[in-house]
Parts: structure tokens; C-alpha cells; sequence
């Protein structure tokens, strides 16, 4: 039995995932951009840079899953306050190489993981079953 709460950093699913780092690369290549047009190195440029430095960082911080207590509790980057799913709500468990993909309260989640993290959250889940 799991007694303390255990946190996974997660992507969302391929499509997803690369859409929205495509749009955060989009605020990097603008700031190279306006500094190769005026040619020498602006605070505009440090501005953009900074906010492709704060986007990137939010992206990884913000996805996270947290395990305990019978509860998975998903975050995400739009609701930093997360999901609460009940572990015995949780149903049709698949795994792939990366991905894990389930079932809970008639929605269907997908999330992207390190291999470790995975067989983790997957011997967890299976163990509350």
C-alpha cells in the first residue's frame, strides 16, 4: 500500500502536445526574428525570449498527476487545480510503449510518460483494482 503521494510529470497526448509546443516555439522564433531584423540585440528580444523561457516552464511544471489516498488528481496547463478521479472509478487500463490510456466517470484519458513512470502508475492502478 502506497502511503505517501506520488507525482508524475505528463504530456498530453501526440497531437496535442505538439500543437502546443509549436505554439510556444512560435514566441522563440519571433523574438529571433525582430533580433536578426534590427541586427543588434533589443529588450524586445530579451522580452520574447523570456516569455518562450516562462511558457516552457509552465508547460513542464503544470502537468503533473499526483497518486494517493485512493485518488488521482491530474493537472494540467488550463486547470492548474486539477481533476479528481477515484482510482476504483477507473476502468479499460491500456498501456502502450509511452502512452497510458483509461477510462474514468465516462471520459477517456491519455497521457504521454517516461517508460518508469509509467509501469509505476500502471502497477498502482492495477493494485487498487
Amino acid at each position: 500500500m502506497i502511503t505517501q503521494k506520488r507525482k508524475f510529470l505528463y504530456q498530453p497526448p501526440l497531437l496535442t502536445s505538439s500543437i502546443c509546443w509549436s505554439w510556444t516555439l512560435i514566441v522563440m522564433l519571433i523574438g529571433i526574428i525582430i533580433w536578426l531584423e534590427i541586427t543588434h540585440f533589443q529588450t524586445i528580444t530579451l522580452g520574447f525570449f523570456i516569455a518562450f523561457a516562462f511558457l516552457t516552464w509552465i508547460q513542464i511544471y503544470f502537468r503533473k498527476i499526483f497518486v494517493g489516498n485512493g485518488k488521482i488528481d491530474i493537472h494540467s496547463v488550463l486547470n492548474p487545480f486539477g481533476k479528481k478521479i477515484s482510482i476504483s472509478s477507473i476502468t479499460n487500463i491500456k498501456t502502450k510503449r509511452n502512452s497510458i490510456s483509461f477510462d474514468a466517470n465516462g471520459k477517456n484519458y491519455k497521457f504521454l510518460l517516461p517508460s518508469n513512470s509509467l509501469i509505476e502508475l500502471q502497477e498502482i492502478i492495477s493494485k487498487k483494482q
